[in-house]
């Protein structure tokens, strides 16, 4: 596949209407995309300084467009910008129908690209979240999982997840070691976990191994897209403890409260991809105005 020939983002639910899908480029390695960078940076210059006003356009009410997950208008949240803030055009975006981050509704629109939803086997690494119980109810066959659940998180995240409409009980899972058959997966889905992963290429081979041909991982991470190498941050040492080579990055979790961030990961992780067992990997940058998806940067693997 040639940069800047991905496929636009198709309709993947029945009933959608016939709207343009969002605009996405896949780039297999970081010279595919200043390729396409350096060749237009006035189109990429005016992007970035319209994206960088964007909560200031949107104002109080948020940002109107339309939610392709839901299939209508709405008014995409800034909760950040709204109380004063630095808005969050990946963390936020927020559809108050699904309740789904644009981080969230660009990696399931590429999850769901073409999928049979009504009989795939799709495996989320994670499950008391909006994205699962979304996903939850179109997916019959879908699994998902927790890590670190123990007696005193367990009721209060199964809570959390019931409240947000998750039906069932919740899993946990190693990444690192799942229990899933060989080629028994169409699907996996890994949302901002990688990086907490010390290990993540064990996580990568595990993916790998589940997924049948042709199977698809879709995986969102912090990514640095002008950035050769992955960033360690901090590593686990042979007696178990961590040493930080960058001031420690603690990110929000349902169950810890706060998990320490390993990793930024950067081009190279599509080689680790491949090194799993992935015949093809990209970064894939989505941006869609209408949909409000503003630079959004997602790895596709193929099996």
């Amino acid at each position: 596949m040639e940069p800047g020939d991905y496929p636009r983002l198709g309709p993947h639910l029945p009933g959608r209407p016939p709207v343009a899908p969002p605009e996405s480029a896949g780039f297999a390695d970081l010279h595919a995309w200043l390729r396409v960078f350096d060749s237009d940076r006035v189109h990429f210059d005016a992007q970035w300084r319209l994206q960088s006003e964007v909560a200031d356009a949107a104002g109080p009410g948020g940002w109107p467009g339309w939610c392709g997950l839901c299939s209508r208008a709405v008014a995409f949240g800034l909760p950040s910008h709204a109380a004063g803030g630095h808005a969050n055009l990946r963390e936020e975006m927020v559809c108050p129908d699904c309740r789904l981050t644009a981080r969230n509704r660009a990696a399931l629109s590429l999850l769901t690209q073409g999928l049979a939803t009504e009989t795939a086997e799709v495996y989320l690494t994670e499950q008391a979240s909006a994205a699962y119980v979304w996903l939850q109810s179109h997916c019959p066959r879908l699994q998902g999982s927790e890590f670190g659940l123990d007696e005193a998180t367990r009721p209060r995240l199964q809570a959390w997840y019931e409240s947000l409409g998750g039906k069932g009980e919740l899993v946990e899972r190693d990444v690192t070691r799942l229990a899933f058959a060989d080629a028994s997966l169409d699907a996996i889905g890994s949302f901002d976990v990688l990086e907490h992963v010390p290990d993540y290429p064990a996580a990568l081979r595990e993916f790998a191994r589940c997924l049948r041909a042709d199977g698809r991982l879709v995986l969102t991470a912090p990514f640095a897209d002008a950035s050769a190498q992955t960033l360690v941050r901090a590593r686990v040492l042979a007696d178990g403890s961590i040493e930080h080579l960058c001031e420690p990055e603690i990110h929000g979790d349902p169950v810890a409260g706060g998990v320490l961030c390993f990793y930024h990961f950067g081009w190279d992780l599509l080689d680790a991809a491949r090194d799993a067992g992935f015949r093809d990997a990209q970064w894939v940058r989505t941006w869609s105005p209408r949909e409000g998806l503003f630079s959004l940067w997602t790895l596709v693997a193929t099996r």
